[in-house]
């Protein structure tokens, strides 16, 4: 270090201030730092000069910048002014002894630098320069190295090169704050000036200056840098000196703030900006959308930085990477600067608009927002003289799409996007094509992403469709890309709370949405949203094509006059929206879609029955009277009538349907302008004659608009669900009398089982159908391997899918204290038509799970209702026992029983049931009145009021808060019937109507808890106070983390399963591992007496389906691992159960509707391989060998009748039986083989791709299962 160079420095920026108050005391040391920093500039810190003499001892400033001390003395260096011994007397009464302070030139004092390098948590650096770019460290680049096959290294990304795109005037304040691992970059003395310069000031500039504080700010976390900072310099040319940065890049913008501080009461307040506004011209634009910043830093600051002790946490952090024993000069690396100008940005466009495909424009446009690459590059990287969007242009539609994608989620930053996109487009060229076809009923819709400071395509993501984009995408042949789901969020895809939603924010946010957004040539418009897009801030934008417009697409979904509210107008449109599937019944002989015509009459879809053609329609009546009691209360609010036949025929349309369609008794769905759950009855049995001759009765509380759509779509199929605990159920439960130690020990079985189903196969084969989380076809799946007597630790899918199933548990035990209660159950809610069920009983019937297929009993059980908790009794009535999966309740009573709890209805709303008698409730206290408010009423209602209700919900959506408000009030007061707890509840009530009534549930403030108070340490609160809470859940949850802390300091044996595959950092096993550990482990893992007993031969016929199982393989693992890739899943037990452990962060709002659509693409892969499975076999009995010779012809098809699969699928998986005839023996004999084959080519070291670092096991399990275990079952054990 240069000393002397470092202690002018410091002395040219330090003062002393006498004829103070004593600075000992916190609040004057605050005082007179704000003072310093209203009237000159930012201070570094405010010390006391304990060698002061007097009645107070004096003060000592630092200002960050010379120049600011400089102000004092008129703009006199402070040398100077020491050496001709000047004072200044500044008026200052907050904190003058006599109303002003003294002034004057620090003296050089003992320990000067020890005191400056301090061991605070927080490091300050002032800079000399603040530039917008992009930034490429040395060796990141993706291009580089052996990263992408195909691709030669390219030597120039060995260099660490910065692009500058923004130059700005500014010189922010770098703060770096260790304990809440945050950085900021303070702007406010580049942007607002340092003051005036006046020694003098006036009395009222005074107390304007100690009554609020403004400060610019962005900031990020220290999570959010993609690379360590590092230390550059750069040198010109000969005759420049070198400069010194400080340069990093995020893996998103950082959050841009005003930040003001009340002097007084020191509470700041945070109001997000979209730029930095100056005279009502962007100052720095971009500043806030930047991925990459330089900081220039003079090498005294630098020096002062490395020097810090605290720099040294930095550094083991991982936040910087440099040496701090070295000489910056010497280590600091050298950085190649290049500069562009934003003016060439425009060709971009150009280029993109040029593009014959509009899908082609929007995944360049995703690549780009990802940062994966930048504009310029995009522009000017050639392959032999051709740019990207040449190289796009030229290529097959199909395969560039594939590529860009792939790009998009490549894992890094390249400056070669040309040479990369020429590198995978021909090593797909290469390989056999994989059909990619998006799953029955399912669309791929683009997705863009609003936030504060960008707009952002996030890329194409497949979901299940609504009858509106299957209207105009299948019947009105619009494109896939002409609608669009549009997200608001924060710049790392976090929802936006209320404190984010700024003036700014929101005039930009309605400006987008009302103005439409143009992607390419393309202009998207708003057109709706649902309740619940509503609570993950989304919305449906489209681009009308074929002349149509926004006002037809709308009066084309229904009549929505009758909604006078923004809110309710918004509801009944996002009716429209519902994910479902549009089923079809008793279908015309000219083959349409849609097989429920019916003559429309003035008021609804009335029907009266006729002859001919027209019986063989779905006959409906919608004008069946609702059940209301003498209070006017609606018992079948919600809820009506199906025949039973007819709903048998519409669950054979429905392709995630049961396999025991009889234990469907309900379905939630969408009819016209109709919402909610059909039961089905025999019509014929009911006393009310009303049904007869009809095929569904509908009741008006059942329709809520006219809509001209005549097809009925199922949302989803009454089941049953697992019933999990969590914290309001067991903090309610307490209160109402039920024992701790029956919470304990639930949870100590709970987690007693989870360790038990990893190591007792036969635990696990009895245990996992109890389990919520995976599909019920994996759970079987995984039954049937335990039954072919298969290890959890020595099979690698069995192993991975237990042990993603446990982690899943595991967290939520944590995280929610999800107890499971074996003797419980969540059903859908329906009404006892027949009136055979008293008053206060229910009646409920659950099948257990098949082995042979029998079902449950029914008892008199009393059960305790979620929410409310609410205790029932349940009858068993004869004539109600075809009713499964559904809990029915009684239709007499002033009150329905579902309004007792939270206000619900039966429309689809479901009810967690149980009959463990440790749960009954000790004293049950009466039911909440859960009457909703009525909203005002508007004349008209428009885009902008619709947009206005978003807003305001995005502002007030409290549903989440006063769950966690009324958790720590009933833990501060011990009880949850405190009075807070009540009123909370009723908020509840509020809050969960709020995106249908428009009236939020505004939270008082006596209810809201400081930030200071402290919580429960199981809120798991970082960085804010904390008690170790005594309650049960405080006791539940230090029991978890024990199990947690336990395991992780148990040092872990690697058994066989793991098959060589590494695991991540939260444990979870992951697709990839050591080439040639899981070579080795093929010939521990693989067991030849499973082909041997499967009957494998290993002659011609087994060589030519050996052939075809290989076919088969690839085509699925490709399926499987673009699905991971598409929600970056890395972990082949995750992707199979649906359990993830970790998200994306682009999916972290959306867990549930993510999870669930990867278990829908999962069994839609299933079904397709399954069905290509038992059609070899059917080729296999009928000696059509040919088939397996043109198995990679596409041209070639072999179709099979659906009966004629069932069949084969049917004999295939049947128990073996002595009495089986010559063609069921074929059958099963070629099945076997077939599986046999699916097995060898995965498990077989003979088969295994030597060097592959990337493995998967769950083909022939997943294909097979219950093939392979029939197979073996004949005869002893073979493991």
């Amino acid at each position: 270090l240069h000393i002397n160079t470092f202690k002018k420095d410091l002395l040219s920026r330090t003062i002393v201030v006498a004829s103070v108050l004593p600075l000992g005391v916190e609040k004057n040391k605050d005082t007179l730092r704000r003072f310093m920093e209203h009237q000159y500039g930012p201070v570094q810190k405010v010390g006391i000069d304990k060698k002061g003499r007097g009645k107070f001892p004096r003060g000592r400033v630092t200002f960050n910048y010379k120049k600011d001390a400089e102000k004092l003395f008129g703009g006199m260096s402070l040398m100077e002014a020491s050496k001709e011994r000047i004072q200044v007397k500044i008026p200052c009464s907050p904190v003058g002894y006599k109303g002003s302070i003294i002034v004057r030139p620090s003296p050089e004092y003992k320990g000067m630098l020890q005191d400056d390098l301090n061991t605070s948590n927080t490091i300050q650096v002032n800079t000399n320069g603040f530039s917008l770019g992009h930034w490429f460290p040395q060796g990141t680049d993706i291009a580089c190295g052996d990263n992408l096959p195909g691709l030669e290294a390219i030597e120039s990304g060995q260099t660490s090169t910065w692009v500058e795109e923004n130059p700005t005037v500014l010189s922010p304040i770098l703060s770096i704050n260790m304990e809440q691992a945050v950085v900021e970059l303070d702007l406010s003395h580049s942007v607002m000036g340092s003051g005036t310069g006046s020694i003098v000031c006036s009395e009222e500039s005074i107390a304007l200056a100690l009554g609020v504080q403004n400060r610019i700010v962005l900031s990020f976390r220290f999570k959010d840098l993609a690379h360590p900072m590092e230390l550059c310099r750069h040198k010109r040319s000969i005759l420049r000196k070198e400069r010194f940065y400080i340069c990093f890049a995020l893996v998103h913008p950082p959050r841009l703030s005003s930040i003001q501080t009340n002097l007084e009461t020191e509470w700041e307040s945070r109001t997000r900006l979209i730029d930095i506004d100056n005279g009502g011209s962007s100052a720095v634009p971009g500043v806030g959308s930047c991925f990459g910043y330089r900081l220039e830093v003079s090498l005294v600051e630098i020096n002062r930085m490395l020097k810090a002790k605290s720099f040294r946490k930095l550094k083991n952090m991982g936040l910087f990477r440099c040496e701090e024993e070295l000489d910056f000069r010497q280590q600091a690396e050298v950085i190649l600067t290049e500069q562009v100008n934003d003016r060439q940005r425009r060709k971009l466009d150009v280029k993109i608009a040029s593009l014959p495909y509009h899908r082609h424009g929007l995944l360049l446009r995703s690549i780009l927002d990802s940062e994966s690459s930048s504009w310029f590059d995009m522009l000017n990287d050639k392959v032999q003289g051709q740019d990207l969007f040449e190289l796009v242009k030229e290529g097959e539609n199909d395969i560039v799409e594939r590529v860009l994608s792939e790009m998009r989620d490549l894992h890094g930053k390249t400056r070669y996007p040309a040479q990369i996109f020429h590198a995978l487009y021909e090593a797909d060229v290469d390989v056999e094509e994989v059909p990619r076809t998006v799953p029955e009923f399912c669309v791929k819709l683009p997705r863009i992403l609003i936030t504060p400071c960008r707009l952002c395509v996030t890329g194409f993501e497949v979901e299940m469709s609504n009858r509106l984009v299957r209207k105009f995408i299948e019947n009105e042949s619009f494109s896939g890309e002409a609608f669009i789901r549009v997200s608001i969020g924060d710049e790392n895809t976090d929802k936006l709370f209320s404190d984010d939603l700024s003036t700014q924010v929101e005039a930009r946010i309605s400006s987008l949405v009302l103005n439409g957004i143009v992607l390419g040539k393309k202009k998207y418009l708003f057109l709706a949203y649902s309740s619940s897009q509503l609570k993950e801030q989304s919305m449906w934008m489209v681009c009308p094509e074929y002349n149509w417009s926004i006002t037809q697409i709308r009066r084309s979904m229904g009549d929505f006059s009758m909604c006078l509210t923004a809110a309710k107008y918004a509801a009944r449109m996002g009716q429209c929206f519902s994910t479902t599937i549009d089923t079809t019944f008793g279908a015309k002989e000219d083959g349409q879609r849609g097989l429920m015509n019916w003559a429309r009459q003035a008021l609804g879809f009335g029907h009266r029955p006729g002859t001919g053609d027209d019986s063989k329609t779905l006959r409906v009546k919608d004008n069946l009277p609702d059940i209301t009691s003498y209070g006017g209360h609606e018992h079948s609010d919600g809820v009506d009538l199906i025949r039973k036949e007819v709903l048998e025929s519409v669950l054979k349309q429905v392709p995630f349907g049961p396999k025991y369609k009889k234990d469907i008794s309900a379905i939630q769905i969408r009819y016209g302008g109709a919402k909610g759950v059909l039961v089905a009855w025999d019509f014929d049995k009911l006393k009310d004659r009303r049904c007869g001759g009809y095929d569904v009765c509908l009741r008006p509380s059942m329709v809520k608009f006219v809509a001209p759509y005549d097809t009925l779509e199922v949302v989803t199929l009454a089941k049953n669900i697992p019933y999990y605990l969590n914290r309001n159920v067991i903090l309610l439960g307490s209160y109402h009398g039920i024992s701790d130690g029956n919470f304990r020990e639930m949870q100590a079985h709970h987690l007693s089982s989870l360790n038990k189903m990893l190591v007792d196969a036969s635990f696990a084969q009895s245990f996992l159908p109890q389990l919520g989380g995976p599909d019920n076809g994996l759970t079987s799946t995984l039954c049937h391997m335990l039954n072919a007597s298969l290890k959890p630790d020595t099979d690698p899918f069995l192993y991975s899918s237990l042990h993603a199933i446990r982690s899943h548990h595991l967290m939520n035990l944590r995280k929610k204290a999800r107890i499971h209660i074996e003797k419980g159950v969540v059903l859908i809610g329906g009404i006892d038509e027949s009136g055979l069920l008293p008053e206060n009983c229910i009646f409920l019937q659950v099948p257990r799970q098949r082995k042979v297929g029998s079902s449950q009993e029914d008892d008199d059980y009393e059960v305790v209702e979620g929410r409310d908790m609410r205790m029932l009794t349940a009858i068993n009535i004869p004539e109600l026992r075809d009713k499964k999966n559904v809990v029915l309740f009684s239709q007499h009573g002033d009150r329905p029983e579902a309004d007792k709890m939270s206000g619900s209805d039966l429309d689809g709303d479901q009810f967690a049931i149980t009959w463990d008698r440790r749960l009954f409730l000790k004293n049950p206290s009466q039911p909440m009145d859960y009457t909703p408010q009525k909203a005002s009423e508007a004349n008209s209602i428009t885009d902008d009021s619709l947009l206005e209700h978003f807003i305001n919900h995005a502002r007030n959506d409290n549903l989440g808060r006063i769950a966690m408000l009324w958790m720590d009030h009933a833990v501060i007061e011990k009880s949850a019937g405190c009075s807070a707890c009540l009123d909370l509840a009723k908020l509840a009530s509020i809050a969960v109507d709020f995106p249908k009534s428009g009236t939020p549930a505004a939270i008082p403030k006596e209810l809201i808890l400081n930030t200071s108070t402290p919580r429960a340490h199981w809120r798991e609160r970082r960085g804010s106070p904390s008690f170790h809470c005594e309650s049960i859940v405080g006791q539940l949850y230090d029991r978890i983390i024990d199990e947690m802390k336990s395991q992780h300091n148990t040092p872990r044996s690697e058994c066989t399963a793991m098959a060589g595959r590494y695991r991540d950092n939260n444990g979870q096993i992951l697709h990839l591992g050591d080439a040639g550990r899981i070579s080795d482990s093929k010939i521990s893992i693989y067991n030849p007496l499973i082909s041997r007993r499967l009957g494998w031969k290993g002659d011609g016929l087994d060589a030519l389906i050996l052939g075809f199982a290989e076919h088969q393989q690839y085509l699925y693992e490709m399926q499987l691992l673009e699905l991971m890739n598409q929600y970056k899943i890395k972990s082949e037990g995750e992707v199979a159960t649906g359990c993830i452990l970790k998200y994306h962060k682009l999916h972290k709002r959306r867990r549930h509707d993510v999870s669930e659509e990867v278990r829908r693409q999962f069994r839609s892969i299933r079904k397709t391989f399954r069905s290509e499975f038992f059609t070899a076999v059917y080729h296999l009995v009928h000696g059509n060998t040919a088939f397996f010779d043109n198995v990679t012809d596409d041209e070639i098809e072999y179709d099979v009748a659906d009966e004629d699969l069932n069949l084969i699928e049917d004999v295939a998986t049947e128990s073996p039986s002595a009495n089986a005839g010559e063609e069921k023996g074929k059958v099963k004999h070629f099945s076997c083989r077939l599986a046999a084959a699916y097995y060898m080519m995965t498990y077989s070291p003979d088969t295994h791709t030597v060097g592959s670092k990337s493995v998967l096991y769950s083909f022939p399990w997943v294909v097979a299962a219950d093939v392979i275990a029939c197979g073996v079952s004949e005869g002893s054990s073979y493991c």
